[in-house]
């Protein structure tokens, strides 16, 4: 038997980033052209950023095709077949169904590290499965190096690819808790999908708890999705880096506001359509992080100090003169709650 598939972990329900665009171009190949494209494939990341979803959209996929057989198993229902195996006196008895699958999808292989008899049974496994051009896709963490084990089976693979899902930034958090509230038919104000994915910077599973503490929580009280509801329901979170990673959540909001890449604001581009963003920036991270003028030119691609200070009196100008802007900057100002604990600018 399979690990049940999850319906929710599709390829269509995948939001696609720059974090994870390498590891869904993998998974999507191995679905696909199993054993003809990369093999095997390792997808590496921290937990809650994908891969479980990826390795479940990569056998629902094998199930829409008529002939091609699949097996997606845990790593820890991989120990318990062999267990079962050690019982009848034989310990691959309970994997020989897994050498016929077109496609073998085996989730957390960390979890493997420290059981010999485990990693000396997936070499097998992987081995044959190559041989035979059959698909192989791992999953596994890659905090504190735990990625070590499958990092170490698939290098015999001349054909082996690794991909790594990285945290999502800022506007790629808006859109998956957009699309989150979308597939569960929410309508959700964007004010509120800001404030969810300025609070999380973390994993996706993390975004997606938040997501339906929220929901729980209008629910309860019977009242509309609000951003005041939302910093009811979700109080602030405090990281201890947070000044050190402030100037990139603000650049992050204002590139996702203006429609413009963090790096865009940060280069040496002077186009309008950039300088006019940065500026912003600049001056939202004086204000609500209380950066130094030398702090924000280093945060925004090393500018000296002169530079920084026009931008900033241009900023304000353009919060006097253009009503647009200022509607935007105040949008952001109640997006970015770092405002409240700020000291005074130096």
């Amino acid at each position: 038997m399979s690990t049940a598939l999850n319906p929710r972990y599709t390829f269509t329900s995948f939001v696609v980033g720059k974090n994870n665009e390498a590891a869904y171009a993998a998974a999507s190949a191995a679905a696909v052209a199993p054993g003809r494209v990369h093999n095997p494939v390792l997808l590496t990341g921290a937990t809650g950023l994908g891969k479980t979803h990826l390795a479940h959209a990569v056998a629902s996929e094998a199930a829409m095709r008529p002939g091609r057989s699949w097996a997606l198993l845990t790593a820890d229902e991989f120990l318990r077949r062999l267990a079962q195996g050690v019982a009848l006196g034989d310990p691959t008895a309970e994997l020989v169904s897994l050498h016929s699958a077109t496609l073998l999808i085996i989730d957390d292989v960390h979890v493997l590290d420290r059981h010999a008899a485990a990693q000396d049974a997936l070499a097998d496994l992987a081995g044959d499965a190559i041989a035979g051009e059959r698909q192989l896709l791992l999953t596994s963490d890659d905090a504190a190096g735990s990625a070590g084990l499958a990092t170490r089976l698939i290098g015999r693979f001349r054909g082996a690819h690794v991909a790594t899902l990285g945290a999502p930034d800022f506007a790629h958090r808006v859109a998956i808790v957009q699309a989150k509230a979308r597939a569960l038919e929410i309508e959700l104000p964007a004010s509120v999908a800001h404030h969810l994915a300025a609070q999380c910077e973390g994993s996706v599973r993390e975004l997606e708890g938040d997501l339906a503490r929220l929901l729980a929580v209008a629910g309860l009280d019977n009242t509309p999705l609000t951003l005041a509801l939302a910093r009811r329901a979700l109080p602030t979170r405090r990281h201890p880096d947070a000044m050190s990673t402030g100037a990139q959540a603000v650049q992050e909001a204002v590139a996702a506001e203006w429609g413009v890449s963090p790096d865009a604001l940060v280069g040496p581009g002077r186009a309008r359509a950039i300088a006019a963003p940065r500026r912003i920036g600049m001056l939202l991270c004086r204000e609500l992080l209380s950066l130094s003028i030398r702090e924000i030119g280093t945060a925004f691609g090393d500018r000296d100090s002169s530079t920084v200070m026009s931008a900033l009196a241009r900023a304000r100008e353009d919060l006097v003169d253009d009503a647009a802007v200022a509607e935007r900057v105040a949008r952001l100002r109640q997006l970015l709650p770092a405002a409240a604990t700020a000291p005074s600018p130096r």
